[in-house]
């Protein structure tokens, strides 16, 4: 038994030291001239991983819902396209973490609603006279930009920050007991007193990224909360609070340029970094 063992903490210790050669060759193989002291004298400046910046632009489509207190039997319901551009600034925070970034742009958004009949009682709730509403809101917005590689060619991304907006023009479809009356018509394209113009709040989503440098392919999909009522909530009487705000979300599709050279943070790809730092460096004192 003793000899057993013996012979196989013999194998293990053979594999590792092969396992380790192996892995030496592949990562220092230089040329014969490149010794440990010439190393040890080579001062290499260069940027941490993925510190870069990427501009560009996408487009997509909205889906708003809403979130009403009384609760509303709602639908949820598309409105497009949505355009936009962002600017974005990969930086590794305090030299260690190299997967963060800040993301600042605009965007042609929407925001709206739209009721459903109760199942239980037949009825279908309006908001001056008008069962739907989309209105066109350009926004900007700034957002923390979280990301991870896998790989060369692909990463993951997540986002989160504050928005702001201004709702720009409103257009409301009527309910068909509503559609005779002058008062309602009258608005159907215009916003009232009461109606509410400024939106902001949180914003945040997840996202695929395709880098194919100098480019990058972005698919992201984006929820935003709102934090300004549709309308003034005591508008209707001065006891009887009515609070609707924005919840929708975006499905997106951008192309991105890198601004500066991009260079990856995972193992390979910084196997891949060192080795070309280096041979840059020996081809420059040859």
């Amino acid at each position: 038994m003793k000899k057993i063992l013996l012979l196989a903490a013999l194998l293990a210790a053979a594999f590792t030291a092969r396992a380790q050669v192996d892995l030496d060759k592949e990562f220092f193989s230089l040329p014969d001239s490149i010794t440990t002291s010439y190393l040890d004298s080579v001062d290499v400046k260069i940027a941490p991983p993925n510190n870069y910046w990427l501009v560009g632009a996408y487009g997509g489509a909205s889906l708003q819902m809403g979130f009403f207190n009384p609760a509303r039997n709602t639908t949820t319901q598309w409105a497009g396209p949505v355009v936009g551009f962002s600017i974005m600034r990969h930086f590794t925070m305090f030299g260690l973490f190299p997967n963060m970034g800040l993301e600042f742009g605009g965007q042609l958004n929407y925001e709206g609603y739209q009721f459903k009949t109760n199942p239980e009682t037949g009825a279908r709730a309006t908001e001056s006279g008008a069962y739907k509403v989309v209105m066109k809101v350009p926004e900007a917005y700034l957002l923390s930009h979280f990301h991870i590689d896998i790989g060369e060619y692909f990463k993951i991304m997540a986002k989160v920050g504050l928005y702001g907006g201004y709702r720009m023009s409103i257009e409301r479809t009527l309910d068909p007991d509503y559609e005779t009356y002058d008062v309602y018509k009258e608005h159907q394209y215009s916003f009232q007193d009461y109606d509410r113009r400024l939106s902001y709040g949180l914003q945040g989503g997840l996202g695929l990224g395709v880098m194919i440098a100098p480019f990058e392919f972005h698919v992201n999909a984006q929820v935003k909360w709102g934090w300004e009522s549709f309308w003034r909530p005591d508008y209707a009487s001065p006891y009887y609070y009515r609070y609707a705000y924005p919840l929708d979300g975006v499905v997106s599709f951008g192309i991105y340029y890198q601004l500066s050279p991009r260079h990856g943070h995972t193992r390979g790809q910084l196997k891949k970094l060192a080795r070309k730092m280096v041979e840059e460096e020996s081809q420059h004192h040859e």
